[in-house]
């Protein structure tokens, strides 16, 4: 890693909150709890076991989430979480930081909904507070469910919430099977960034021309819709077109994408030739846990690929930062 890698300011917009816990805090409140599902107690073996298995059933790799998650339901635990994610994040350089979760997979057992996002609303203004980082909540439905509305209802009641997302699996559940949650969002100004991963080629046609949103999360695969003859670029669809021609930002996540199977190397990544063709690309964790990769190690990632400098990355940044939720006022002061 270049040593101004870790020095640089850097911004994330699409990090989990329950794919970014430290392995120590799973331990710690596994015991707190009484919880005894993980499968082990030993934080190299646990970290081990966490890390992606691409030759593994998907059921096998959806397990971490169910522990991360089956220690995240209480107030408490939230919070922690929330404020240990923010001093990480900040201990690695990053000075501007959207978490976003899935509240309604946190009420299995004596939380509400709102009691959920309270908890974490809290963490984020405590820890923007401890340690300066500047930061938001975005709230996530999940395409499987059916109860996406009821998540968008709580972006309303809470203020402090900057966005709602769709995530979770998108082969055979389209966002356009939560067209009234998002329908809903826009009616109030609610800011959508919608998951359109690799595997679905639509899948950006659905989030930004027929969904409205206006992030794209991941989009890695929008490299397929455009073509170079003769110097000149154009475009196979208006989604790709529309998101080049306004700047739509792609919140890209090299590591995750590799380690789910959709480019085999970080060098093979659309990454660079999307910079590099003029994209509004960002750089991006996902699942700091689950990947075990950090900020710094992500950019460093990309930096070592595609040979960018301390520019470029400062330009990224910067515009990853114009392009976050968070209230305009606060991401100044970053910019």
């Amino acid at each position: 890693m270049k040593s101004w890698v870790k020095e640089i300011p850097k911004a994330v917009l699409h990090d989990h909150l329950d794919g970014g816990l430290r392995v120590s805090t799973l331990i710690e409140l596994a015991k707190q709890q009484g919880y005894e599902d993980l499968p082990s107690k030993d934080e190299v073996e646990l970290k081990a076991w966490i890390q992606p298995k691409p030759n593994q059933t998907l059921a096998l790799n959806l397990e971490a989430w169910a522990h991360t998650i089956g220690v995240m339901q209480d107030k408490d635990s939230l919070y922690r979480v929330t404020m240990e994610a923010l001093e990480d994040l900040y201990n690695d350089g990053v000075v501007y930081a959207e978490l976003r979760f899935a509240p309604l997979v946190h009420c299995q057992k004596d939380l509400s909904p709102s009691d959920v996002v309270n908890a974490v609303v809290n963490g984020v203004k405590d820890g923007m507070d401890k340690y300066g980082i500047v930061s938001g909540v975005i709230l996530c439905g999940m395409r499987q469910e059916n109860n996406s509305e009821s998540v968008v209802e709580l972006c309303i009641k809470h203020d402090d919430v900057i966005g709602f997302d769709l995530a979770g699996p998108e082969i055979g559940f389209s966002v356009l099977n939560h067209k009234n949650a998002c329908k809903k969002a826009l009616e109030n100004d609610i800011a959508m960034t919608l998951h359109a991963d690799w595997e679905v080629p639509e899948g950006i046609n659905e989030v930004i021309l027929q969904s409205k949103a206006k992030r794209i999360g991941h989009g890695s695969q929008i490299i397929n819709d455009v073509e170079i003859k003769n110097n000149n670029l154009s475009f196979k669809n208006k989604a790709a077109k529309y998101v080049f021609q306004n700047k739509i930002p792609l919140e890209i996540c090299p590591t995750s994408n590799i380690q789910c199977g959709a480019f085999d190397s970080i060098p093979n990544h659309s990454f660079g030739e999307l910079y590099k063709l003029g994209f509004n690309v960002t750089i991006n964790t996902d699942n700091r846990l689950m990947s075990d990769v950090s900020m710094s190690e992500e950019v460093s990632n990309v930096v070592d690929a595609f040979d960018l400098n301390q520019e470029d990355i400062k330009l990224i940044t910067k515009n990853t930062i114009e392009a976050g939720f968070v209230d305009l006022k606060l991401r100044k002061k970053l910019l």
